[in-house]
């Protein structure tokens, strides 16, 4: 390790300009925020409009970290329709916190219009802008580096050190970026375009490889890894129940095994107003819905969405087509033991994710016959003028490979998945406008007509038009088959001195499409009022009496 302090400390010596964050006199925010500035903005929220708005601590993770929910809504919020709209799911993404949080302050800063007014009277938002506080923390310390994982260490080789830092910044530029060792054996090469950009040759075309490329640091152990894959934390991520992804780094000892996973899956379980989950993470089935596979579906533990399911994610899929336009993002797939696909399959709820932006195509007259995904990046940075986004190759001394060229160099943390924060703005914008019309689209159960028919000698027949005048089913098909979502129950109570002599007094409905309506009718003998209620905490109540 003393060889450390021989290295040639090149390169630039600052972050770049967009990864700072900073709070002005005016509470606007020029750059991403870190875990304290998002909760001083959420203490904000809370504390300027308590009637609307309440602030808890879920847990604390690992890293000592509070994981916040903002519960937003007036009156009873836990008997009407809920949105969950969760975000920092992973530690990299900070668009995703970001839109979450921006969501709310648009939100509450618009509480005074009659149409927002309105719908917080009747929907509740539960609002978790980071899930993976001691990850995302990265960006804002010292070292700045990607990273997934939080601060709950688990050893996986019992030759790794716990007390060996995970990387190494050779240039001490305060990043870790790529590492590239001149070597005959390698498979990798510049790219003829841009040789600041490394990609795979291919040998198909005769290409024959000049370098290793690794992450910046040190020959971590006996088995020649330049960085210790052994001794790492648990990513939020991948530590969830469907397909749980046993044993694979970042997994856990085992599933739900995390404070952070376990406040959200506890609290998401005892809320039975969730009639939808929206995450702001990797996996994308809005810009483009997932396909129906009947195989999947049908399987006796599905993994397939379920076919009426299908149709309410073309449905919502269409709606944020629409918000997004030219700001659409990529499709991208879901990941095992994600929380996406555990809000659907496991927790019963129709469950939607977005990144919130990838990185645009940019017209060419130059095709990219290796299809790099980073001289696309750099190409876009440049025709938007933004700058330090990557740090050259510069060569420095490395004690591991003393008779190597080693040079330190490639796009900066962060810089591909997040766009600068000049951008979030409109982003959060179009992202809240299409919240507000998914909520908009909720299940409403309403009693829409109670009719009588008198029969004779104290005998009627009472029948109820009960109608879902939402978009939404009352429950997806998925969510008919747990536990974990109340089915819409109908309770008739008759005064004393009535008898029913027909009909249940409580009776579970199956699911209620959207826009549509059933009937209910009881023979009840005698006279007084008849009191009917329906719904559930996912739809809203109703509730109508009627005279006999």
């Amino acid at each position: 390790m003393p060889a450390l302090f021989l290295f040639l400390w090149l390169g630039s010596t600052t972050k770049p300009v967009f990864s700072k964050v900073l709070l002005n006199d005016e509470n606007t925010l020029s750059e991403y925020p870190d875990h304290e500035k998002m909760r001083e903005r959420l203490e904000k929220l809370a504390g300027a409009q308590p009637e609307l708005s309440r602030l808890t601590t879920l847990a604390q993770s690992a890293g000592g970290k509070p994981v916040h929910l903002l519960t937003i809504g007036a009156g009873d919020t836990q008997n009407r329709p809920a949105l969950a709209i969760v975000g920092g799911v992973s530690g990299d993404h900070l668009l995703g916190s970001e839109l979450a949080l921006q969501f709310a302050e648009i939100l509450l800063a618009k509480s005074g219009e009659a149409q927002i007014r309105q719908l917080l009277d009747s929907v509740t938002f539960y609002v978790f802008p980071d899930m993976s506080p001691d990850a995302r923390s990265q960006y804002f310390a010292d070292l700045q580096y990607e990273r997934l994982y939080n601060n709950n260490i688990i050893i996986r080789d019992r030759t790794a050190d716990p007390d060996k830092p995970p990387f190494i910044d050779l240039n001490g530029d305060g990043m870790i970026t790529m590492m590239r060792i001149k070597d005959p054996a390698g498979s990798w090469i510049t790219h003829p375009d841009d040789e600041r950009v490394m990609v795979k040759a291919r040998s198909e075309k005769g290409e024959r490889g000049e370098y290793r490329l690794y992450r910046e640091g040190l020959r971590a152990d006996r088995h020649g890894r330049v960085h210790d894959d052994d001794v790492r934390g648990v990513v939020f991520d991948r530590n969830f129940t469907f397909q749980y992804p046993a044993f694979q780094p970042g997994a856990g000892p085992h599933a739900v095994s995390e404070t952070e996973t376990r406040a959200i899956a506890d609290f998401l379980f005892d809320a039975k107003n969730v009639y939808a989950v929206i995450t702001l993470g990797d996996a994308n089935n809005l810009s483009e819905p997932l396909k129906y596979n009947e195989q999947a579906a049908s399987a006796r533990i599905h993994t397939g969405w379920k076919r009426n399911d299908i149709a309410i994610n073309e449905m919502i899929s269409q709606l944020y087509r629409k918000h997004l336009g030219d700001d659409l993002p990529k499709a991208s797939q879901a990941g095992n033991g994600d929380f996406f696909q555990w809000a659907y399959y496991h927790y019963g709820r129709f469950s939607f994710s977005t990144p919130g932006w990838t990185l645009p195509e940019t017209e060419t007259d130059t095709p990219d016959p290796y299809n790099s995904k980073e001289l696309r990046f750099l190409r876009w940075a440049e025709s938007n003028e933004i700058t330090d986004v990557v740090v050259p190759w510069t060569e420095v001394a490395h004690p591991d490979f003393p008779d190597q060229p080693v040079e330190i160099g490639g796009i900066v943390p962060f810089a591909m998945k997040n766009p600068p924060y000049a951008m979030v703005a409109d982003l959060a914008r179009k992202h809240t406008d299409f919240i507000l019309d998914v909520a908009a689209l909720r299940p409403v159960i309403d009693i829409v007509r109670l009719e009588k028919e008198t029969l004779g000698r104290d005998l009627h027949r009472v029948t109820a038009h009960i109608m879902n005048k939402g978009s939404f089913p009352t429950a997806s098909q998925t969510g008919e088959i747990l536990r974990w979502k109340q089915k819409t129950v109908i309770r008739t109570t008759l005064e004393d001195g009535q008898q029913m002599v027909s009909g249940k007094p409580v009776e579970v409905l199956g699911a209620i499409e959207g826009r549509s309506a059933v009937t209910r009718s009881w023979l009840i003998h005698g006279r007084g009022n008849v009191r009917i209620v329906v719904g559930a905490e996912s739809s809203g109540f109703s509730e109508k009496n009627i005279s006999l």
